[in-house]
């Protein structure tokens, strides 16, 4: 058996499951799964930890699902856009801050917002995303460290984070009552 053929065995019901969760049709999730299957096959490669290959699916998934909806929108409202994190993979705190961060994803301005979403959520390198927004690399490069800049700035404006070793959100707090951009 080869490694698709595995991996399409032992996750294609869960991914089906939870892309139908996220967009309610059965049929445009069937789509999104093929999608996300050719993506694997094509990018199989490039995972270099096996160990990770859950996660790394799921993030795949969410990405399909992230550009469905952003086409869907013609990029518009991203703050509507909520993909639920796999149970399973995140920590409650992280699962509950995915649904919010797209608000602050889309307050970014435009080139960082551009940029950060093709580096973090559509996984394409820096390079990439120079020959996509026919900019430099150096370009490239700078607007996706001040869009995370940018963005950090403005999640830890309204809440403080208590992250695990891996960066995960274990644990937040609103600073000021009168932030409502988050779920606590």
């Amino acid at each position: 058996m080869d490694t698709m053929e595995i991996i399409w065995k032992e996750h294609h019901d869960q991914l089906l499951s939870f892309i139908k969760r996220q967009v309610k049709d059965a049929d445009l999730a069937e789509d999104i799964l093929q999608d996300v299957f050719v993506k694997i096959l094509s990018n199989i490669d490039t995972l270099k930890d096996q160990s990770k290959l859950k996660g790394w699916i799921y993030q795949l998934t969410r990405n399909a699902i992230y550009d469905y909806f952003r086409n869907k929108k013609q990029a518009g409202n991203l703050e509507e856009v909520t993909v639920e994190p796999e149970p399973d993979d995140l920590p409650q705190a992280m699962q509950e801050a995915t649904g919010w961060i797209g608000f602050y994803v889309h307050t970014l301005p435009a080139p960082y917002r551009e940029a950060l979403v093709l580096y973090e959520l559509e996984g394409l390198s820096q390079k990439e995303i120079a020959e996509r927004l026919n900019i430099s690399y150096v370009n490239a490069r700078s607007r996706v460290q001040r869009g995370r800049k940018i963005l950090k700035k403005n999640l830890t404006d309204c809440c403080v984070f208590n992250v695990d070793a891996y960066g995960n959100i274990i644990e937040y707090n609103r600073r000021a009552e009168s932030c409502n951009n988050c779920s606590n």
